[in-house]
């Protein structure tokens, strides 16, 4: 019996090492020829094959595709596949995209030019207005002083674009001027030199001869501190009125 258990056991050892040898002969037969796939982005196709070339493998271009890229020089590798770090086969392919480049433009003057005009020159550069600032400025109302990036600068096309725009001069403060039972036609000619922007308005019908109006009424009333940019209100009557 101890005989037929020796024997049983060495058929056994035996069997468990043939079973061992015959797997660890299909591994390799199935794993033969597997190399890891370097990495050969942002370097010029030529290098890129020799280093491909070098472990078994063949590098070829992607034929009619190219890539814009920021980080990847024209003409060099920016993208590869199988990616770097693959197991694969000796001989096989992997395909190269070349970079053409970041796609850049010059970036317009946009200073002088109205938003609306500016808008339409930052859609026709495929740009982004992302910001726009406003400030008081001796530029007209609605101009714009200053961007960034600055003008003539290179920016990727879908870059973004900031604008300071003007809100005209800053307003002035004064003390309301009294303007009751002056004629219209004066007290217009007075605002409009100031730069004060103003209604009038009649008791009665519309009066088209400006020349026999005076004022009766005004809003602000004389004496109140105002700006410069707030409308002044008159209240206008023929001189039979007062």
């Amino acid at each position: 019996m101890k005989k037929v258990l020796i024997v049983a056991g060495f058929v056994l050892v035996a069997g468990l090492m043939f079973a061992a040898g015959l797997w660890y002969t299909l591994v390799s037969a199935v794993r033969g020829g597997v190399v890891t796939v370097p990495n050969v982005t942002g370097v010029p196709m030529s290098v890129a094959k020799r280093r491909l070339e070098y472990v078994g493998l063949h590098g070829a271009s992607v034929e009619n595709r190219t890539v814009y890229s920021d980080f990847v020089r024209l003409g060099s590798v920016a993208i590869q596949d199988p990616a770097a770090g693959s197991l694969v086969k000796t001989a096989r392919v992997v395909d190269l995209v070349l970079s053409r480049g970041s796609k850049r433009e010059v970036i317009p003057n946009l200073t002088g030019l109205t938003v609306s005009s500016a808008a339409e020159m930052i859609s026709k550069y495929q740009l982004r207005l992302t910001g726009l600032a406003r400030v008081f400025d001796n530029q007209p109302q609605g101009t714009v002083i200053s961007q960034v990036p600055t003008p003539g600068s290179s920016g990727i096309v879908d870059n973004r674009i900031k604008l300071l725009v003007s809100r005209g001069e800053k307003p002035r403060q004064f003390l309301m001027p009294d303007f009751r039972g002056r004629l219209l036609v004066k007290v217009k000619n007075d605002l409009t030199r100031q730069g004060i922007r103003f209604v009038v308005k009649t008791f009665a019908n519309q009066i088209e001869d400006e020349r026999i109006l005076f004022v009766k009424d005004q809003y602000p009333l004389p004496g109140f501190k105002t700006l410069t940019d707030q409308t002044v209100t008159l209240q206008v009557v023929e001189r039979e009125a007062f």
